[in-house]
Order: structure tokens, then sequence, then C-alpha cells
């Protein structure tokens, strides 16, 4: 009896691993074969599931960005205060783990060979649009809190919530840069509570 293969299953376990390759020797200079090892089967393999190695990244970019919406929206349903809305998203935010940081080295590669080169400017724009989706809902969570007198009314809130959707690209890089020293979970704790002390109500 022929061996049955989940097509699906597979195609995200080569690219998993394909990430986590790039993330490691780089993404220029992996080859399919370097994948195809990585991965443990034929080049032709991977070549059934995948053309280039451009479309591996957007798949495992598709998959990650929408495990992390779900993850956000999960944590959002049932919260109604804006505050607690935002340190939900936060910490959701900065739950970093492998996938996401080697997803994060790939993309830093490609934005900085882009700087120089355009030559991967629409992954660029993949990050654009992330990084925009995720402003307007803290925006948005900023306006409520502004409507229920957390923020002052003169708040800009799309200038705040590009300020606080920056800086967790930032954390995330100096852990990676600096994993021995930076806890993230009391980096994040704190950043919340400094959060919640600003949003609240002026006595």
């Amino acid at each position: 009896m022929p061996k049955i293969v989940n097509h699906e299953k597979m195609r995200s376990e080569i690219a998993r691993k394909a990430i986590a390759l790039l993330a490691k020797k780089g993404f220029q200079a992996t080859t399919i074969q370097d994948i195809a090892n990585a991965a443990g089967v034929g080049k032709g393999t991977i070549y059934h599931y995948f053309r280039t190695k451009e479309e591996i990244l957007l798949v495992v970019s598709n998959e990650l960005f929408y495990e992390m919406e779900r993850s956000f929206g999960a944590a959002l349903l049932r919260i109604d205060d804006p505050l607690d809305k935002m340190a939900a998203l936060i910490e959701e935010a900065m739950h970093v783990n492998e996938d996401v940081e080697n997803i994060f080295i790939v993309y830093t590669e490609l934005w900085l060979i882009n700087v120089h080169s355009h030559k991967y400017q629409d992954f660029v724009g993949v990050i654009k649009k992330m990084h925009h989706d995720l402003t307007a809902l803290v925006s948005n969570m900023i306006d409520a809190g502004k409507n229920r007198g957390r923020w002052d009314r003169d708040t800009d809130s799309q200038a705040l919530a590009c300020y606080l959707v920056s800086s967790f690209d930032g954390v995330i890089a100096h852990y990676m840069i600096d994993k021995e020293k930076i806890d993230i979970k009391k980096v994040t704790k704190e950043f919340i509570r400094f959060l919640l002390q600003r949003g609240a109500p002026r006595k």
C-alpha cells in the first residue's frame, strides 16, 4: 500500500526548516539543495512544493502572521477595557519563539539588501503591511481609551500607536542581540505596568 502523504503538512514542515536554515546561513547564501538537505528530502521534492526560496518565505510569513493575528484575536475577544486590551496585545506581540526569531532575522537581511538594491521590495511591503495593520489596531484602542478618559483628548493616537508598535521590534532586536542580559518577560511586564499607569484616569 502506498504511503499516504499529508501534502499541506509536508509543505509547512519543509518551509519551517527552510526558514531556520535561511536565518542561520543567510538568504542569499542558501541554495535549494541546502534546503533539501536540511529537510531530509530530495531537491525534486522541494520543487514539487515550491518554485523558489522567495515562495518558501512567503508561505512561512503568511502562516506565522496568520497565527499571530489569531492569537491577537483570541486575546482581545473577551476584553472590554482599552488598556487591558493594549496589555493583552503587548503580551502577545512580545511572545518570541524560534519561528519569530528566524523570520525576524531573514526579513532584517532582506530589508538591508533592499536599502541598496531595491531587490526585495515585495517582502519589505509585507513588513510594511503588518506594521500598518498593527498600528491601526493600536490606534483604535487608544481612541477608545481617549473616549473613556484613559488618555488625554489631544493625544495623537496614530503617532503614539506608531511609537508603541515600533518599540516591539526594538525590544525583540535587543533581546536577540543579548539574550543573557535581557529578560523579555520582565521587560514586557514593566512596559505594560508603565503604560497602564500613564493611561490611568486623571484624579
